[in-house]
This record gives C-alpha cells, sequence and structure tokens, in this order.
C-alpha cells in the first residue's frame, strides 16, 4: 500500500516553503524502496509553472530529494511512473484538474499510486485526493472536462 501525505498547506507563518512539514516529508521519502528518491511534481495549479518548479526544487533537493516538473518533457505520465514520489502542489483547483485531465495524469497518478508510489500534496493536491472537486472553495477560472478527481482516499 502508498504512503499518502495530505497537507492543508505548503506554507505557515514563521516558516519557509514546506519547512513546516520537513519531518513528515522525509519520513515519506524514506518509506519509499529507492534510494535515489525521485520527486514527479505537478505544478499544474499555477500559472508559471517553472518558476514553481523551482520553488518546490529549492525546498525539497537539499532535503535529498530530485524533483522533476511534470511539465517538462513528452510525457507526463511516464515521468510520473519513474518517480518515487508524486507531488501535486498547491493553487486554482479548477486549473489543476483541467490540466490532470488534458494529460492523462488522472490515470497515471491512480496507477502509480495503486503501484507503491508515495504521494505528496498540498492544498489542491490534497483536494485532487478526493473522489471530486466539488469540495474546494477555489473560484472555477477554467471548466474541466469533469470533476472526477484521484480519489486516493473514499471521502
Amino acid at each position: 500500500m502508498s504512503e499518502l501525505l495530505l497537507l492543508s498547506n505548503s506554507t505557515t507563518a514563521g516558516n519557509g516553503y514546506l519547512e513546516h512539514a520537513q519531518e513528515a516529508i522525509r519520513e515519506l521519502a524514506e518509506s519509499t524502496s529507492a534510494t535515489a528518491r525521485h520527486v514527479a511534481f505537478v505544478p499544474y495549479a499555477l500559472a508559471d509553472r517553472d518558476a514553481y518548479t523551482s520553488r518546490v526544487a529549492a525546498a525539497l533537493e537539499p532535503w535529498g530529494l530530485s524533483v522533476h516538473g511534470v511539465h517538462r518533457g513528452d510525457s507526463p505520465a511516464r515521468i510520473v511512473e519513474e518517480a518515487d514520489i508524486v507531488f501535486v502542489g498547491g493553487g486554482n483547483t479548477f486549473r489543476l484538474v483541467d490540466a490532470l485531465h488534458r494529460t492523462g495524469l488522472i490515470e497515471a497518478i491512480q496507477r502509480a499510486v495503486a503501484g507503491g508510489t508515495a504521494y505528496l500534496g498540498s492544498s489542491a493536491g490534497t483536494n485532487v485526493a478526493t473522489p471530486t472537486l466539488c469540495t474546494t472553495n477555489d473560484m472555477p477560472i477554467v471548466e474541466p472536462p469533469s470533476f472526477r478527481t484521484l480519489g486516493l482516499v473514499p471521502f
């Protein structure tokens, strides 16, 4: 069974990005059987995907995690399949769900997690771990083809 770490946010007052969850993230990484600890980062909830990926890499790489943005390369699904941890970041949940459906990552992430890949979600990335988009309080800035999400937790 895969490990899930679902964070309500990625920052807290007085701490750097993801710093409040550093110990839990390290434990999640240690739960993987891999020694390289490759993270497939899904930056689709924000518009500037490169800057977002750089921010995540700056936070996680000092902890021994190698971050790869799924938006860089020919196949986001392949990046997910080759990862030890899938990290879906926060931002606008509607934008995120739309991109997950358009790129085929709903199914790819579900397969990876079912196969033992660890999952890390923050904010919108936690929202999409549920069965549906209908619990978000985000503004609907785009209309995804479906409100179905990952369903990694049944509620």
